[in-house]
Formats: structure tokens, C-alpha cells, sequence
């Protein structure tokens, strides 16, 4: 075994080496080892001889799983991956519409709510109300609906519209 691993110093989901509390057998993956089920005894000399750490996978299957492997290797691939996953995803863009909004102005934030979806963004389209218009909300959101009826060739809408106070909010995605 490489390491003895504290639980402060790594901040992991994963059992290692003299932290694994199973008994009886289980199923051995890692790299240059053919899977194989042997007893928690034998794995842990398996990963003893290659001087690598023996890490509890998934305890909830009829025969748990272990890996043997680098574990300090292994959380800083898992680490990287995250961060890279982090990275590529797109963030979600807010349009504002207010009830009385002008056709051009709806027209302007339909052309720019189009060029996010097209960059693969999401859209959050949020209606906003004050005062007298709160008491007809379902008249007041034809706005909202006509914005997504101009949007309907390249973007679906996660769902129907929400209300959520003086606002209403509907998510629009890519067709497709």
C-alpha cells in the first residue's frame, strides 16, 4: 500500500486501503489486472506487491468492487475532469420582458434570446409585474407567450410557464 490516506487531507466519497471494512469477497478491476473475485484479503496483498492503494468503488452491489490503483493519481484525474466538465458547460442567460414591452423591443430581445440559444445557451425569459398588473396575470402573459411562439423554430421551452411572485419564468432550449 502507497500511503496511509487521512480523511481530513483527502476530501473523498472513497474507502482506502485499512478503511475498507468488508468481509468475504470481492470483485478486483485496475489497470494490467484481469477482473477477478477474490477474497478482501487477497486484494489487499495484490495491491501491497504493486505498491498501490486498494480503493473501495460501489460496496452495493451482491459483490462489492474495488480498484487497485494510484489514489492520489486517481482524485487528481477525477478533480481535472470535474474542472474541465465545469468549464465546457454554458451558462444560462437571462432575458427581462415587462407586460406593456413595444413590438421592436420584443423583436430585439427575441434576435438576442436567438443568437444565445444558437450558441447553445439556455434562456431564462422572465415576465415582470407591478401593481395592477399582479391582478390579471393570465392576460399579462401574452407577452411572454408571443416571445416564445417567435422563438419556436430554433427553441422548446423546458416547460410551461411559472409564477413565482410578481414574476413569471419559462426556460427556453434548443430544438432538437
Amino acid at each position: 500500500m502507497a500511503k496511509q490516506f487521512r480523511k481530513e487531507k483527502i476530501d473523498s466519497k472513497f474507502k482506502v486501503n485499512d478503511d475498507i471494512r468488508i468481509r468475504g469477497n470481492v470483485r478486483v478491476v485496475g489497470e494490467g489486472i484481469n477482473s477477478s473475485v477474490v477474497s478482501i484479503d487477497e486484494a489487499r496483498e495484490m495491491a501491497k506487491e504493486l505498491s498501490l492503494d486498494l480503493v473501495l468503488i460501489n460496496d452495493s452491489q451482491s459483490i462489492p468492487i474495488v480498484k487497485v490503483c494510484n489514489f492520489e493519481k486517481m482524485v487528481y484525474e477525477m478533480k481535472k475532469l470535474e474542472k474541465k466538465n465545469k468549464h465546457n458547460s454554458k451558462p444560462l442567460k437571462e432575458v427581462q420582458l415587462t407586460v406593456n414591452i413595444a413590438k421592436h423591443d420584443l423583436e430585439t430581445k427575441v434576435n438576442n434570446a436567438r443568437k444565445f440559444i444558437e450558441n447553445g445557451n439556455r434562456v431564462k425569459v422572465v415576465l415582470s409585474m407591478k401593481g395592477r398588473e399582479l391582478s390579471r396575470r393570465e392576460e399579462n402573459k401574452k407577452s411572454i407567450l408571443e416571445f416564445i411562439v417567435m422563438l419556436e423554430d430554433v427553441a422548446v421551452p423546458e416547460s410551461t410557464p411559472r409564477d413565482e411572485g410578481n414574476r413569471t419564468t419559462v426556460i427556453l432550449k434548443r430544438k432538437g
